[in-house]
């Protein structure tokens, strides 16, 4: 791996959906080439959560924080673990299947199932897997320092457990509960990393009071300047 990775699908008018009723869509509205003096374009998200994105409290929850409601220091980790549970279809994900013992330490913990491989696919959204509400109070409950949960699928929620889903996004994201709240950060692309990062950045949309964003996130080798 290079110094540094992306840990983000880049947008575009391909960028899959969570049950295949969302869409990124670009229109040009100046060219140089018609003769206008610039390119520009305009972008329109039918939904905030699409793509690689970030679900935060108020997602789920009127009195959850915000995007904008956490410090710049909250978006930087530097304690990433990754666990490898290889998956190729909807089944839901819960602590007796990792591989490995979570370090105390970890801060941004990487859930990597392999599924990225189908994203081209109505399989990545029709068949996906998903997490388990057991999964969200047990990582709550024993790892106080674990901030954030990524993942290579394309929702926490499987198409095929709805339900299961979304009280498996409440443990993870509710104010109230143990310890802090998660924030879930779907879709990665996760394709080109192991525990080789030691560092994350993630830079969402800053539009004010909201729920939930795509997120561009960086992975890194080694601890980046303090003056950056």
């Amino acid at each position: 791996m290079d110094k540094y990775v992306l840990l983000s699908y880049y947008l575009n008018q391909k960028t899959p959906s969570y049950g295949k009723r969302d869409k990124f869509t670009v229109n040009e509205t100046s060219q140089i080439i018609n003769g206008d003096s610039a390119n520009s374009s305009s972008w329109f998200f039918s939904t905030n959560h699409i793509g690689t994105h970030i679900d935060m409290p108020r997602h789920f929850f009127n009195n959850g924080k915000t995007v904008t409601d956490y410090s710049p220091e909250k978006w930087f980790f530097h304690n990433i673990q990754v666990i490898n549970i290889p998956c190729n279809h909807a089944k839901l994900l819960n602590y007796n299947d990792f591989d490995c013992k979570i370090n105390s330490e970890t801060d941004f913990l990487l859930i990597k199932t392999g599924y990225g491989k189908y994203r081209n696919t109505d399989k990545y959204w029709n068949d996906n897997p998903g997490i388990s509400p057991l999964l969200g109070l047990w990582l709550r409950e024993n790892y106080k320092n674990i901030r954030a949960v990524g993942f290579d699928f394309i929702s926490l929620t499987s198409w095929k457990f709805r339900d299961i889903g979304k009280k498996a996004h409440k443990v993870f994201l509710d104010p109230n509960g143990k310890n802090s709240p998660i924030w879930i950060i779907e879709d990665m692309n996760l394709s080109s990393i192991n525990n080789n990062i030691s560092g994350i950045i993630i830079a969402p949309f800053f539009v004010d009071m909201s729920n939930g964003s795509p997120v561009t996130i960086f992975g890194y080798k080694q601890c980046i300047s303090n003056k950056l």
